[in-house]
């Protein structure tokens, strides 16, 4: 006799068509979003943003915000700027994963230096299975 096997609903983190590299200009850019397909709950799994070719004098801000309730506004979650050259020994900076319902927005904006080209890798894991 044939047993049935039950899998519980899995998350599956795949990264994201929207990594990649990211021209600065003075203007705040969305650089990432996403949401959940109906409602429902996922996670921005995070992201990784390269500011190695930042040199001395460039100002690199990033932002990240959420929608928290249904038909909100963003609000803003976290927000740095980054100043000259960052540390050879650390240029990358980590996003850490967000869980999420109505939205997650990844911004930058560059408002001194030379504008540069920084690469970015984003992550986020959306309901597989019933």
């Amino acid at each position: 006799m044939a047993t049935a096997f039950i899998s519980p609903p899995m998350l599956r983190l795949r990264r994201s068509a929207q990594s990649g590299n990211k021209a600065m200009t003075a203007a705040w850019q969305v650089v990432y979003t996403e949401s959940g397909p109906n409602a429902s709950a996922y996670i921005f799994g995070g992201s990784e943003i390269n500011l190695t070719p930042m040199q001395a004098l460039d100002t690199i801000n990033i932002r990240v915000r959420k929608i928290v309730v249904s038909g909100g506004a963003w609000v803003n979650h976290d927000q740095k700027a980054y100043n000259d050259a960052q540390p050879v020994t650390h240029p990358s900076i980590h996003i850490n994963p967000i869980p999420d319902v109505y939205g997650v927005e990844v911004s930058m904006q560059q408002t001194a230096g030379g504008l540069r080209t920084i690469e970015t890798e984003f992550y986020d894991a959306k309901r597989m299975g019933a």
